[in-house]
Formats: structure tokens, sequence, C-alpha cells
């Protein structure tokens, strides 16, 4: 790490390709030695902290980053790629430190590190990469009869300085994520890190590495808490994404509608799953188990709770409890697969929801305050949906790794159940029927959905990922990156061969009539077909030309 710190200021076009992890050190990564041996609560509490970015500071860096903007030089395409490039470098050499980071804040696990925080950031910058050129060329589209002869574009351009808003449940892969579509798109960003009283190792970590590896003219990140982030909303943005919960997006989005200023609001709530007696139970129980409980359940996209027919729920309780015990061991407490809440108040959130449900618990339920520590816990509310409706873990987003399960008798009362609530940022279908899951996706809105599987919809670059409603708006991902940090600037370009006098005043009902009949739409089949007849056309005046040509001179000789 000091090294890398000595040599930050490397050119970004000399700098070497990253090397990729090799299985040596990948398997010494999974679980490093000091992963159990080490205390959670001593580890958190000795650190030197890094003063919070002042709003000075803040201000400095916004104009900086404006001035970088209008210089033009984020437009080159050759200066994006070199920034991907530093971005990968930056995880590639800082493995280990960003591992030891997360545990020291999250006791995440070094494998689920890999798993859920780098892997997913380094496939996007390997796919901006390689689509970079594509994405940013002009996109050809039809143009309309009344604009014959002229041609028409779609031209994707940086839309200037922007904000990324970061959170600490995934605080590497949430806060570059973003960065890449805004690199890739040509945006200069400041990056706001999560809060100084959650992530510490892994905020101030990273603000080291960012300022190390790319360019400040295109890239700063600032951290603190409420002070930095009010001071970040004062200015004006180009576009605001923010990652974080309900209230943090009402506070982003009234503070950008004071300027007008675009935002992307990735917010969560209660993402519900919906078993039906069709599943595969084993299967489903290990799906739902490890999307539950992964992060220690502090995943915005995780199962919230489960509704399951009343057929097959005591089967699928008793498999999510072998899959627990599976996962985790005896005490889980001891289990290196395991994390901690990020906060003494998170502990206290969710040990208040264990205290007044505790006659649901049926496997779990385990804590410890200074350890920061909750167990997997299941709660089953069997067929009483009236206390399962009243219950704490129902009342707000659960973020803990509390897993509510409840017995529906029909599919009508699930989706009716799901459809009284705000929608969702993901809902989860476990069904083998057919017409169910076509049922399900179509009477249901939500963010995202996945049917036989939790999460995994999240890591296909080529879906959005966003929510709707109360769970978020806009999207990322992948392309859906790069257009969302992107103005989609409409180009019409046309000549002066052919000037319809029909559109100029003075206007006549003869002239509006031909002006309204070029103003009618073609159908993109009548359109193509014209096309098509225009270049054959073309052939054959082309051909005609050459055959006198070639006629003349013979005549000639």
């Amino acid at each position: 790490m000091d090294t890398v710190l000595k040599c930050a200021r490397q050119s970004t076009d000399a700098s070497p390709p990253s090397k990729p992890i090799s299985v040596e050190v990948l398997s010494e990564l999974l679980v490093p030695p000091h992963v159990i041996q080490t205390p959670f609560a001593s580890m958190t509490a000795s650190t030197t902290r890094v003063p919070p970015t002042s709003p000075e500071a803040v201000a400095a860096s916004v104009s900086a980053l404006r001035a970088s903007f209008r210089s033009g030089a984020t437009r080159d395409l050759k200066t994006r790629l070199a920034q991907l490039q530093q971005l990968r470098r930056l995880l590639s050499e800082n493995v280990r430190e960003l591992q030891d980071a997360l545990f020291q804040d999250l006791r995440k696990p070094p494998a689920e590190t890999l798993i859920a925080e780098l892997a997913p950031v380094r496939a996007e910058i390997s796919l901006h990469e390689e689509e970079l050129a594509h994405w940013a060329a002009p996109e050809r589209v039809w143009t309309n009869v009344c604009n014959l002869p002229g041609r028409s574009y779609v031209q994707r351009e940086p839309l200037g300085v922007v904000c990324v808003l970061s959170t600490w449940n995934y605080p590497v892969q949430l806060s570059l994520w973003p960065l890449v579509g805004a690199i890739s798109a040509g945006n200069c960003v400041l990056l706001r890190l999560p809060s100084d009283d959650t992530c510490v190792h892994t905020s101030e970590l990273l603000l080291k590495l960012v300022a190390a590896y790319l360019d400040p003219r295109f890239v700063r990140a600032v951290h603190g808490g409420v002070p930095a982030t009010q001071a970040m909303l004062t200015h004006k943005f180009d576009l605001i994404l923010c990652t974080g919960g309900v209230t943090m997006g009402r506070i982003v989005a009234q503070a950008a509608a004071k300027t007008l200023t675009p935002t992307i609001l990735e917010l969560g709530g209660k993402s519900p799953t919906l078993v039906d007696e069709t599943c595969d139970v084993a299967v489903t129980a290990r799906r739902i188990t490890w999307a539950a409980f992964m992060n220690a359940g502090q995943t915005c996209l995780r199962p919230d709770y489960v509704m399951v027919s009343a057929k097959v729920g005591d089967e699928l309780v008793a498999a999510i409890q072998r899959e627990m015990a599976a996962f985790f061991g005896e005490d889980p407490q001891k289990s290196a697969s395991y994390g901690r809440l990020i906060t003494p108040k998170a502990f206290d959130r969710a040990a208040e929801f264990l205290e007044r449900d505790a006659e649901f618990v049926v496997f779990g339920g385990a804590k410890d305050r200074d350890d920061q520590f909750v167990a997997p816990t299941l709660l089953n509310f069997k067929k009483d949906v009236d206390a399962f409706t009243r219950s704490a873990v129902m009342q707000e987003e659960v973020f803990s790794p509390l897993l509510p399960v409840v017995y529906y008798e029909t599919l009508d009362d699930a989706i009716e159940f799901v459809n009284a609530r705000e929608k969702p940022l993901a809902l989860y279908l476990y069904s083998s029927d057919y017409s169910a899951r076509t049922r399900v996706l179509a009477e249901t809105s939500s963010g995202s959905a996945c049917v036989n599987d939790s999460i995994m919809q999240s890591v296909n670059l080529n879906l959005p990922f966003g929510g709707v409603g109360a769970s978020g708006m806009g999207s990322y991902h992948g392309k859906y990156s790069f257009d969302a940090f992107s103005h989609k600037k409409s180009v019409l370009i046309k000549y002066a061969l052919f000037d319809a006098p029909q559109r100029y005043m003075p206007y006549s009902n003869s002239a509006l009539k031909i002006v309204l009949m070029l103003l009618k739409p073609l159908p993109n089949s009548l359109i193509v077909l014209g096309a098509y007849a225009f270049i054959s056309l073309g052939f054959v005046v082309i051909g005609l030309i050459l055959q006198i040509y070639r006629g003349g001179a013979v005549i000639d000789t």
C-alpha cells in the first residue's frame, strides 16, 4: 500500500496493464490467517481517522472538476479508457487491502469481498472497455419523409460534472460500479464515500486509492457524514446518483429539485419472495438462505420476507433450517463465512425486532452487542397472516439477518399481499409452473424480478438495475450505465436540394394538405422497403451509366 501511494502520480498512459490474480494468491485470499483470530470489536475500535472533507474542500473540488470538463479532455475516448484501466489496477493491486478494510468494518468474509465487491466492478470495467467505441458512436436512425433529403442520428455526449453518493453495505461495489459508467460516458465525477461513522476503514482506504490511481482532473473523492453531504448537495451537478435508504432519497430529491438536477435513486424496500408448491424445495431453500444472510442480511436486494404455499410451508422451513446450519455451523459467531452488523445502532434495531417477535423465532436468535453479532434467524408465522402483518419485522425493511416466513393459501392471496404494499426493489418467485410465473410477473410491479433464484439478476450486465416507485428511480449497469450518464442528443442534418414552399407562410388549404401528408408517419416496414427500393434504383442507375459509358467507348473505337 505504501508503495502504491508513493508512486501515486504515475502517468495513466504509461501504466502497465493490471495482472490477473493467480490461483495461489486467490486461495490464500479466501481465508487469510487473521480472519478468525481477531476480535471484531477491537478491530473497529483501533483506527486513525482521516478528517472529514470540509465544505470548502468540496466547493474547490466541484470547481476544479467543472473546469476540467469544460476543457473537453474527457470527450477523448482514450482518456476515458486510461481511467478505466487505472480503476482496474486499483482493484487488482489492492485486493488484500480492500479485504482487510471490509473485514474490519463489516467482518465481511474475504471470499465474499471477492465475489460481491470486486468481481462485479471488474466485469463492468471489462464490458465498458470492450464496448465504449461502439456505444459512443453516433446511432443512425430513420429520417421521416418531410425531412428528406437528410440524415438523422443520436449522439451520446457526457452530461458534465456528476455526483455519486455511495453507501456502506457494499462500499467498494456501490462506490466504484457507478463510477465506471460515469467515467466511460466522459463525465467528471465527485464521489461521496460512505459516511464517516460506518465503513471507517474502507472509506479511508478508498479515499487514498482514488487519489492515488485516478486523475484528479476527472475524479475526486470526499468523505464525511451529514455536513459533507449537505455541502455537496448545495452545488449544481448535471446528475446525482444516490444509493441509500428512502429517507436519504427524499433528501437528495429535494435538494436536486432546487437546481433542476436529474437524479438516479437506488433505494430499497421489502423485497418479497413467493414460493409455490411446484418449486424444487431443496434448491429453493439453499438459494434463499444464501441471499438472505449474505453480508449479515445487509443487502438491499435480499429476500426481505418469504410467502410460501401452505402445501409446502413446513417442508421449506425445515429445509431452510438445514441450510442455515450447513452454511454457518452450530455457532455462527465463530463462522469465517458470516459477517457483522455495521454499527451498534444497527445491532440495537435488529435486537428490537427479535425482542418484539421472539415468539415466532424457530431458528437462531442469538446476539452479542459487543461483537455487533446477530445470528442468522428464521421466524415462522405459519398461517397467521394477521400476526405476520402486525409483526415488527414487517413494518419496515429488515436489513439484518432476520427472515420472516408466512404461509399463503392461494397465489391470489400472495399477489394481493404484495400489491397492497410499496413497490419493492426486487421480487423473487420460486416455481416450476409457467402459468404461475406469468401471473406473478404480469400482476406485480418491482424494480427487478428473478424466477428460481435471488439477487443474481443484478450481476447480469445486460439487465438494468434500479427500482420503481418508493424503491427508486432510474437504472444503471452495463450499457444502461453508459446511457444513464449520457445525454442523448438528437441530430438532424439536412440539405438545400429540396425546399418545399408549402411549409412557409402565407398558409393555404392546398399547401396545408401537402404538409400534413408529409408529416404522416410511415410504418417502419414501408420505410425499410423504400430504402431498399432507393438503393436498388441507385444500382440500376449506376449500371445504366456504366453500360452507356462502355457502349460509347466501343463506338469510339
